[in-house]
């Protein structure tokens, strides 16, 4: 093996001489040494296993410090699903259509939502080449719509995957400074809502600077934790926004009586050989992927342009049409989250049509209160406990964007409370410029309907 610096410093890096099986073996023969034995031997096998530290072996093979898996009922080591890459180059664009097709074969849902997390599956093999690597979301309405069968499938396809199905910040983060794995977190609703601690971890691993600073030992030295790791989320519901601005969301649905999938019991070896061919083609292409600025469509920016960017990447260099469907996923599933804006912003883009469809320059607080709780693809009809917005809110909830609320506006004869275009131009080209309901997430507008002239009514 080479220990070279490039080797050692890059966690994703492939271990050519060390397959799943001889690294398996090997931790179960230094479990079964007696505590002297294994003093004497740990130094060469860290170096024959390609662990850098020492304490990492430790952590692997004594856990606390007991031997062997630690004491009962205290847990034990992390075990992570390791894979040696494929002997000979993948073709990205057949790999892609492998990775694809098998997701679909044990989950219902649609053919972007299945490219996207072929894509994404890719991608973890390749964190070396990124600054910013998406969280993958999937979230359903209800239980029994396939996200945990997802996260399963996931699970014998991505990089290091390590399953759980509940976690608070201080593992989180330490899992991840120790062994970089791939994260695959079901439930989440049940405890990434609620727990600030947790989603400021969650929300600061999208970037690879991501890190938390902690005290640690009897002196409290002040620590840096990285908490820079793909991680994919299953979550009943919604999450906030903080983490879902950061992720590709896939919605699943519950499967129709006639809708078919295969059962991924006791079928788990047909996906063994894809793990091992996304290892080799990452490798092969990382020092293109790092390199790579892909090309973005006009409705794709800000923060939704840094989570696809490495999956444009992944797919303009695996070829075969690829570029295309990766970009028409982005398209689809960006459009299908535009409800995850802020109220604010989706407001914004609100008013800009209203005042797109009123030939004068002025609107009525009235008015504009009128036609917004008119539309049932909004929240403002019962924006509140069940009540319509108010001036007050709306006013509160422009004030962020520096919209200057509570003022009187002459039309015409006419003076009253209301808001001018001129005052809501820069909001506009700040937040939708491109006359987008939703300027972080696309740039197609929302029609508002027939609403006519405001003034005329």
């Amino acid at each position: 093996m080479s220990d070279s610096p490039s080797d050692m410093d890059h966690p994703w890096a492939a271990r050519p001489e060390y397959s799943t099986t001889n690294d398996s073996v090997e931790l179960n023969r230094l479990r079964a040494l007696p505590l002297l034995a294994y003093e004497r031997e740990r130094d060469e096998a860290a170096k024959r296993l390609g662990i850098k530290r020492v304490s990492v072996l430790d952590l692997l093979v004594r856990g606390n410090g007991s031997g062997g898996k630690g004491k009962a009922g205290q847990g034990r080591p992390l075990e992570f699903r390791d894979v040696a890459p494929s002997s000979g180059p993948v073709d990205g664009a057949f790999l892609l259509e492998k990775l694809a097709g098998a997701i679909r074969s044990y989950v219902v849902l649609r053919e972007c939502e299945a490219d996207a997390a072929a894509l994404w599956v890719i991608g973890t093999y390749a964190m070396a080449s990124w600054t910013i690597f998406a969280r993958l979301l999937i979230i359903a309405p209800t239980e029994n719509c396939g996200k945990s069968t997802l996260l399963d499938v996931l699970s014998r396809l991505a990089y290091r995957a390590l399953w759980a199905s509940g976690i608070t910040a201080a593992p989180l983060y330490r899992t991840i400074e120790l062994a970089r794995p791939t994260l695959l977190l079901d439930e989440a609703d049940t405890y990434a809502r609620d727990d600030e601690r947790l989603r400021g971890v969650l929300d600061a691993g999208h970037h690879r600077d991501g890190a938390v600073l902690r005290c640690v030992g009897d002196d409290h030295e002040p620590r840096q934790f990285s908490v820079w790791a793909a991680l994919a989320l299953g979550a009943i519901g919604r999450l906030p926004r903080t983490v879902e601005s950061r992720s590709i969301i896939i919605r699943l649905r519950r499967k129709r009586p006639d809708e078919r999938v295969e059962s991924l019991r006791n079928q788990s070896k047909k996906l063994d050989h894809l793990a091992p061919m996304a290892a080799r083609w990452a490798q092969d292409h990382a020092d293109e992927l790092a390199a790579a600025d892909p090309v973005m469509p006009n409705a794709i920016t800000n923060r939704v342009a840094d989570n696809w960017a490495p999956l444009f990447a992944i797919a303009d260099l695996a070829g075969g049409g690829w570029a295309e469907r990766a970009r028409r996923a982005a398209a689809e599933l960006s459009r299908s989250g535009e409800d995850s804006v802020s109220p604010g912003v989706q407001l914004l883009g609100d008013l800009r049509e209203l005042f797109d469809a009123e030939p004068n320059d002025a609107l009525f607080t009235a008015e504009i209160l009128a036609e917004l709780v008119k539309r049932d693809d909004r929240p403002w009809s019962e924006f509140r406990k069940g009540q319509p917005i108010t001036a007050r809110q709306l006013a509160a909830l422009l004030k962020p964007f520096e919209v200057t609320t509570n003022r009187a506006v002459r039309r015409g004869v006419q003076v009253n409370k209301g808001y001018r275009r001129a005052d809501l131009e820069d909001a506009w080209g700040r937040y939708c410029p491109n006359g987008s309901v939703t300027g972080l997430q696309m740039a197609d507008s929302v029609a508002f309907g027939d609403i006519g002239s405001v003034t005329s009514k």
